[in-house]
C-alpha cells in the first residue's frame, strides 16, 4: 500500500497544478468573485429592496441604484439560486421590505444552472432544509476542484460542443450584434426567435422548481416582506417561441402565488434603441423601465 502511494503522488502533484490552473485563470471561476461580491454587498448593505432572477433582472445593474435597492440577480440564475438567496436574506437581512422575483417563462425550462457552484460557501452558513443540491458538506469543498465539480465539466464541455459546431462559421454568425438598433428586422426576428427556442424548453416540466419557487415565495411573506413578480421587457419575437399552452400555465401558476404585484412589461418597450439585444436592456432602456416602476409601485429604484 505504502508502494502504491508513493507512486501515485507525482500524479497527485500534476491533477492538483492542473486544476490550481484551471481555477485561477478558467472564466468559469472568474465569475465566482463577481457572484459572491454581489452577495457580500447586500449582506453588508441590508438594502429593504432587492431583485432576485436572471440576467435579463439583472439588468437594474444599468442603474444607479438606490442604496437601499440591492441586485441578487445574476445571469444564468434559476429557481434554485433564488432560493439559496432568499435564504441568506433570511439570515443576513432583517431590513427586507419588498423582493422583485422573476416570473418570466424562461425561468420556468427544463435546464440547470452552474451557478450553484457559486453558493457553496454560503451554503456552509446558512440551513437549507431541502436541500435542494443535495450536497453534502464534502461536496461543498470538494467543488472548487474543478475536475471533481460537475458543473465545471459541464460548462467545460458545452464550450468544447459550441467550438467545434461553430469552428466552420464566421466568428460574428450567431452572435447578437453590438449594436442592436442597427440589426435589420429580418436578422432580428431570426436572432431573437433562436434565442427564444432555446430559452423557452420544457416550460413547467420540473414539478421540483415550482415547488422552490412557492417556498420563495412563502418564506419571504412569514417575514411579512412584499413579493413583486416581474418580467423585463423583450423582443415579441424571443417571447412568442414560449408556445401559448405554456405560457397559460406559467400565467396561472403565478396568479395563484398572490403576489403583492404582478408586473409584466415583456411588451411594454418595443424600440431596439432600449435594448442590448433581443432580451435585455441597455442603460437607456433600463431608465425607462425605472420610471414604470416606480409608477406601479411607488418603488424608486435610481439615487
Amino acid at each position: 500500500m505504502k508502494s502504491i502511494l508513493i507512486k501515485a503522488i507525482p500524479f497527485l502533484i500534476v491533477f492538483f497544478a492542473i486544476n490550481f490552473i484551471v481555477y485561477k485563470t478558467s472564466p468559469f471561476y472568474k465569475q465566482e468573485s463577481k457572484y459572491s461580491n454581489r452577495i457580500d454587498s447586500i449582506i453588508s448593505s441590508k438594502p429593504k429592496v432587492v431583485f432576485l432572477g436572471d440576467s435579463h433582472s439583472e439588468s437594474i445593474k444599468h442603474l444607479n441604484l438606490s442604496e437601499n435597492v440591492g441586485n441578487l440577480a445574476f445571469g444564468a440564475d434559476g429557481i434554485k439560486e433564488m432560493y439559496i438567496k432568499t435564504l441568506i436574506m433570511d439570515k443576513y437581512n432583517p431590513e427586507l421590505e419588498y423582493v422583485f422575483i422573476s416570473t418570466e417563462p424562461q425561468m420556468f425550462n427544463n435546464s440547470i444552472s452552474s451557478n450553484s457552484t457559486f453558493l457553496n460557501k454560503y451554503l456552509l452558513k446558512i440551513k437549507d432544509p431541502k436541500n435542494i443540491y443535495n450536497k453534502s458538506n464534502l461536496n461543498l469543498i470538494t467543488e472548487n476542484i474543478p475536475y471533481l465539480n460537475d458543473n465545471y465539466l459541464r460548462y467545460f464541455l458545452n464550450n468544447v460542443y459550441a467550438y467545434l459546431r461553430n469552428i466552420n462559421k464566421s466568428d460574428t454568425n450567431g452572435n447578437t450584434p453590438i449594436n442592436w438598433s442597427e440589426v435589420s428586422n429580418s436578422e432580428k426576428i431570426k436572432i431573437a426567435s433562436n434565442a427564444g427556442i432555446a430559452d423557452h424548453n420544457g416550460i413547467m416540466t420540473n414539478d421540483e422548481d415550482l415547488e422552490i419557487y412557492k417556498a420563495i415565495v412563502n418564506k419571504l411573506k412569514l417575514k411579512n416582506v412584499k413579493v413583486i413578480g416581474i418580467r423585463f421587457p423583450v423582443n415579441e419575437h424571443y417571447l412568442n417561441q414560449c408556445n401559448k399552452e405554456d405560457f397559460d400555465r406559467v400565467n396561472h401558476f403565478i396568479n395563484n402565488l398572490n403576489l403583492d404585484y404582478n408586473l409584466d412589461y415583456s411588451l411594454k418597450l418595443k424600440n431596439a434603441l432600449y435594448f442590448e439585444n433581443e432580451d435585455h436592456l441597455n442603460k437607456i432602456g433600463m431608465q425607462k423601465l425605472s420610471k414604470l416602476i416606480y409608477r406601479d409601485t411607488g418603488i424608486k429604484l435610481s439615487k
